[in-house]
């Protein structure tokens, strides 16, 4: 679950971009599911940033904010943005097996920690909402959450070869993670890798149930110092076609087996106004951009996604 000590969005670009995908599927979605009357249930850290955007830019009222720590509860209680919000103190698995819902929900399950039983909570959520809700999970991606080896020191090939042991350990299920090689817990594919076990551990808990289909709607891997992936999903009567095509004609539509890969670049004022309004700003520039870890070109991604990076200023209150 996330921790008091996260470090603020200003300094993580590509979360941004990725929340404000979110919020504009959300919107994108509102016209038919009318998403101001849902619930949204999340992990709202101390500031509760997430609740206040969404509550700013869909209208959405009916807010949950569940905080398993007791002191990150009381700050984010005191903190609260609007008072709409209800703040609770429990862990998300709790607090889910002690309520039921009788209307579709928004629930974002944005965990931190490395802990595999989180995709079956999420799975779980799948068949147990009402249909039309709209679920989403952020999990862990980064390869050195699989621990290290307790005796030896190891590096290279057999470091990840033991860590790719340990993840098919973890997951348990070895036809969720057959074909994978050691190149695939390496930092750039394991949240590939992650993503893949989480539509697999989505299709089996579906099968047999008749009331309902998914939608993949966005999925990204993205790293800002800590990798990170996250997948939402609608869930549609088995006749509903009318969703299927709002979504897949969006510009940002992703499915777990192809994330979209966030992996823009930090960008000074006048970098990044250059890239916007030139057509070949590499040229311009005449020098190049440092690489990241998820091994992105950051002139073509950020040519990608210019519309929702973020604008940082000062003010003063």
């Amino acid at each position: 679950m996330g921790k008091s000590n996260v470090v603020p969005y200003k300094l993580r670009p590509n979360k941004s971009v990725d929340r404000e995908m979110f919020i504009s599927l959300l919107n994108r979605l509102g016209a038919v599911l009318r998403v101001e009357n849902y619930k949204y249930i999340g992990l709202g850290g101390p500031f509760l940033e997430d609740f206040r955007l969404i509550h700013a830019r869909t209208g959405i009222k009916g807010m949950v904010s569940v905080e398993m720590d007791e002191n990150t509860y009381k700050r984010q209680s005191f903190n609260r943005p609007v008072d709409s919000i209800e703040c609770v103190h429990s862990s998300l698995e709790d607090f889910l097996a002690d309520n039921s819902f009788d209307e579709p929900i928004i629930l974002w399950l944005d965990y931190t920690g490395a802990a595999m039983n989180q995709m079956d909570t999420f799975a779980e959520q799948v068949v147990e909402q009402e249909v039309f809700s709209i679920l989403r999970i952020t999990l862990n991606a980064n390869p050195s959450s699989l621990g290290e080896p307790s005796a030896d020191r190891l590096s290279g090939e057999k470091l990840l070869e033991w860590r790719l042991n340990a993840f098919m350990d973890k997951i348990g299920k070895r036809s969720y993670t057959e074909g994978l090689t050691s190149k695939d817990v390496m930092t750039a594919k394991y949240g590939r890798s992650v993503l893949k076990v989480l539509y697999l551990r989505v299709n089996d808990v579906l099968l047999g149930c008749n009331d309902r289909k998914i939608v993949w709607a966005l999925t990204t891997h993205y790293s800002d110092g800590q990798p990170m992936v996250t997948a939402t999903l609608i869930t549609v009567p088995p006749e509903n076609d009318e969703l299927e095509r709002i979504i897949r004609d969006w510009e940002f539509h992703s499915e777990p087996l192809s994330p979209l890969v966030l992996d823009l670049p930090s960008l000074s004022t006048k970098e990044r106004l250059t890239m916007e309004i030139n057509g070949n700003p590499k040229e311009d520039m005449g020098y190049k951009l440092p690489p990241s870890s998820l091994k992105q070109e950051p002139f073509e991604n950020f040519k990608r996604f210019y519309r929702v990076y973020p604008h940082y200023a000062r003010i003063d209150l």
